[in-house]
């Protein structure tokens, strides 16, 4: 009887020890699901954030100036003002009067005024295309805008 006592205890505990080995492997699992899910949200907000940058990013076709601090400023900003929560990038029509940045001066091309069928401009002034295609007659030595010829 006790041989079968023994017997029995023995085929009893080889029996429930891979179920409580398999319940605390499935709990494991659980966490790992858990944690998986949660680092799975983690990187889907941190791309989310990463194209709404991406979004803003300066783009010399499209921009050129931005706005930070509720302030207007020509020219490409640098990463540390792109990386602030008040930046946009944004495109400010040329007006008369206007000055050009600087790095607009030496990125603008010069324009050939007889080539483009052009009034041969005053001393001191030439014509410069900017990005979008609009003529400009600009002050050599100041930068500022005396007229602006858009591009049809």
């Amino acid at each position: 009887m006790k041989k079968h006592f023994k017997n029995a205890a023995l085929a009893a505990l080889i029996m429930v020890g891979p179920l409580s080995m398999a319940g605390t492997a499935s709990a494991q699992q659980n966490r790992r699901d858990v944690r998986e899910e949660r680092q799975d949200a983690r990187n889907d907000r941190r791309e989310n954030r990463q194209d709404a940058r991406q979004a803003q990013r300066w783009n010399q076709r499209q921009h050129n100036g931005y706005y930070s601090n509720g302030r207007f400023y020509y020219g490409q900003p640098s990463t540390s003002i792109q990386s602030r929560r008040d930046y946009r990038p944004a495109y400010q029509q040329w007006r008369r009067g206007d000055r050009l940045p600087s790095y607009a001066r030496t990125q603008y091309r010069e324009v050939d005024w007889r080539r483009e069928r052009l009034r041969q401009p005053p001393r001191g002034y030439h014509y410069v295309r900017d990005d979008r295609g609009e003529v400009l007659l600009v002050a050599v030595a100041t930068g500022v805008i005396l007229s602006i010829l858009l591009n049809n």
